[in-house]
């Protein structure tokens, strides 16, 4: 919950601190350039003055003061209901129980978000598409302590992502680090089953991995992941995705994570985006993103297509 405070704080800096700065600015210019009128004993300069003195005693006890005492208190807060969602996801990585709970909850808060953007997949359907965003962070893990790969291999799907969303949903996708977690994984080499044996295996050790790799590592998201509006999108890099030639795996509805391979096609992270919010493979066009031949060079997405991304869970406007 950290990252709304900073964005609060930022949204302040820019929409009121900047704009009465760049007004203070202009009118001490003004003030300095303004001839003594006699006839009015100067009192236009001593008014021009006046006015800026009292316009920047506002902006430092109302903005200035203001802002930081919204910070502080917005961080106490999210730090308390961020310390809440992480027990909760200790309680979710519990294997078979957890998993379980785990599923049936991220299903059910994608049905109630999803409800609850009816408007946004129709305004979508019509062409009508507001800035929304997303998050997506990169999750690494480690053999006897040395990673499987660098942020900078995985570089091009994340820059791939970022551009393929801004330019054919109106999404500002953004990336929010990488993150090397010392949480053994659950074998090695580090392999995913994207099938129906994937989606189980979930319930069981290898869940309880991303759960806890998750929190720690996201920690800060834990609550976004526990009510799901707005969650984050997390992505683990793994030695490989079963059954080949799978290069990446998305289980849709059912995590807040998606996997890919370090070296692969530069569009499987957003491809697999597309399965966390929803989206299925689109056979017949080797061109769409979601088509099972996933490519390296900017695809398509058709409009149906983004109206479901747009009014996922993890798609929002604040």
């Amino acid at each position: 919950m950290g990252r709304v405070c900073r964005e609060v704080h930022e949204w302040i800096e820019e929409q009121i601190e900047q704009p009465i700065e760049a007004w203070e600015e202009r009118q001490e210019e003004r003030c300095r350039e303004e001839e003594c009128n006699w006839w009015q004993l100067c009192l236009n300069v001593l008014f021009c003055w006046l006015a800026l003195t009292i316009v920047k005693v506002i902006r430092i006890v109302l903005v200035t003061v203001g802002k930081w005492v919204i910070r502080i208190n917005c961080e106490f807060v999210s730090f308390v209901v961020d310390v809440a969602a992480f027990l909760v996801g200790l309680a979710l990585s519990i294997p078979i129980l957890g998993g379980i709970f785990r599923t049936v909850l991220n299903f059910l808060m994608e049905v109630v978000w999803r409800a609850g953007s009816v408007f946004d997949l129709a305004s979508g359907l019509l062409g009508l598409r507001i800035r929304k965003k997303m998050y997506f962070g990169l999750v690494i893990a480690a053999h006897d302590g040395i990673p499987i790969t660098t942020q900078a291999a995985i570089q091009p799907q994340i820059d791939a992502a970022i551009e393929h969303y801004n330019r054919l949903c109106n999404i500002n996708l953004i990336f929010t680090g990488t993150c090397n977690t010392s949480i053994p994984p659950p074998g090695d080499p580090f392999t995913y089953v994207c099938n129906a044996e994937g989606f189980f295996r979930d319930w069981w050790i290898d869940g309880s991995f991303y759960q806890l790799a998750s929190d720690t590592c996201k920690f800060e998201d834990g609550w976004k992941r526990v009510v799901g509006y707005g969650a984050e999108i997390i992505v683990f890099v793994v030695d490989d995705v079963l059954p080949d030639p799978s290069d990446g795996c998305g289980m849709t509805f059912s995590v807040n994570y998606i996997l890919t391979e370090a070296g692969t096609a530069d569009n499987i992270i957003a491809h697999e985006i597309g399965h966390a919010c929803w989206l299925y493979h689109h056979t017949g066009d080797t061109n769409n993103l979601m088509s099972p031949n996933v490519l390296s060079v900017p695809q398509t997405l058709t409009n149906w297509q983004v109206s479901v991304i747009r009014s996922s869970r993890h798609c929002v406007y604040v």
